[in-house]
């Protein structure tokens, strides 16, 4: 059955209260030092008292509101002053059952504490230490404070101080880099010096290191066509491979044409005609050959007088990126 917790008309169960602070807290236990006298714990002869104060113990809050004496005997014992938490018993509207305080002993050294999982359960027993000590006929001795301590504000502080850390640290890391040229911008920004890329594998795609890119460029003068759009004419150039680069590791990247030094349209594959002008940019009317010893540029022209024409072409060496051609 499905029971409602903070909603309207419904009770807040304690079971549920108590995971929402465990979780909180992080199963941290502890006396609130900021609560009336913080459960200090104190003893004179043989009897041990617990001061006011409150303390949550697996989510689940208890409150000393005056004081509790208790007697811890005479005998030689190893003792430890507790908390004890027992779900397994009911309370009564009149009467607090499921916890209370107890001094738990052993002859040969201090006891351990049995602490169940009760917020999982909601069952069984955890015990809470508060102090620690040794009972003889002398009475209390070697007596030590066992509290540990909630601070709500101390968490909150915490919580900003590390967040304060991590910024400063950033502020820092930020601080060493003297200028944006050690990055890459998605959109805009500006990069000095080489770039080196590595060839890397995504699914399947293979992605070129840039630092295998050769340029080529030159200038070829194509000669004009006696009777323009009808019988153009052609002309080739010879260009050596770069330097490492032969018919069998070479691959065309892009290629531009123009009778403009300014002008670099890199495209491969478009094509921009101005049969008049004689002007060409783009795979047409311009054709290159990879052949054996020479890569082998042919350019058409359109118009009616000849043309000096500037080209580059890039190319990419596919020897070590393993590219499929």
């Amino acid at each position: 059955m499905l029971k409602g917790h903070v909603f309207s008309k419904q009770l807040f169960g304690n079971p549920i209260f108590a995971l929402f602070i465990n979780t909180f807290l992080n199963g941290i236990n502890g006396v609130s030092n900021n609560y009336k006298n913080g459960m200090a714990v104190t003893y004179s002869g043989s009897t041990v008292t617990v001061d006011s104060g409150a303390v949550c113990i697996q989510g689940r809050f208890l409150e000393e509101d005056t004081y509790t004496s208790l007697s811890a005997g005479t005998n030689t014992a190893y003792c430890k002053l507790v908390i004890e938490i027992d779900l397994d018993k009911e309370n009564t509207e009149s009467e607090f059952t499921q916890a209370s305080y107890k001094i738990i002993t052993s002859t040969s050294g201090y006891p351990n504490l049995t602490q169940t999982n009760i917020v999982k359960n909601v069952a069984g027993v955890y015990q809470y230490e508060l102090a620690r000590f040794r009972t003889s006929s002398s009475g209390i001795s070697e007596f030590q404070d066992m509290r540990t301590f909630l601070d709500f504000t101390s968490i909150y502080e915490q919580i900003t101080q590390e967040y304060q850390n991590v910024l400063a640290q950033l502020e820092e890391e930020l601080g060493t880099v003297e200028d944006g040229s050690a990055y890459l911008l998605k959109s805009g920004g500006k990069m000095t010096g080489n770039l080196i890329a590595n060839v890397f594998d995504l699914d399947g795609w293979k992605y070129l290191s840039f630092n295998r890119l050769k340029v080529i460029s030159g200038q070829i003068t194509a000669v004009a066509s006696e009777n323009p759009l009808v019988d153009y004419q052609s002309v080739y150039k010879d260009i050596d491979y770069p330097e490492g680069l032969d018919f069998y590791n070479t691959a065309i990247f892009s290629f531009t044409l123009s009778d403009d030094a300014d002008t670099r349209i890199y495209n491969y594959g478009a094509s921009e005609i101005k049969p008049v002008e004689g002007y060409t940019a783009g795979s047409l009317p311009a054709r290159i050959l990879l052949d054996k010893d020479k890569i082998r540029l042919y350019v058409y022209n359109f118009g009616a007088s000849d043309k000096v024409l500037r080209y580059r072409l890039i190319v990419f060496d596919t020897s070590s990126s393993q590219l499929s051609i």
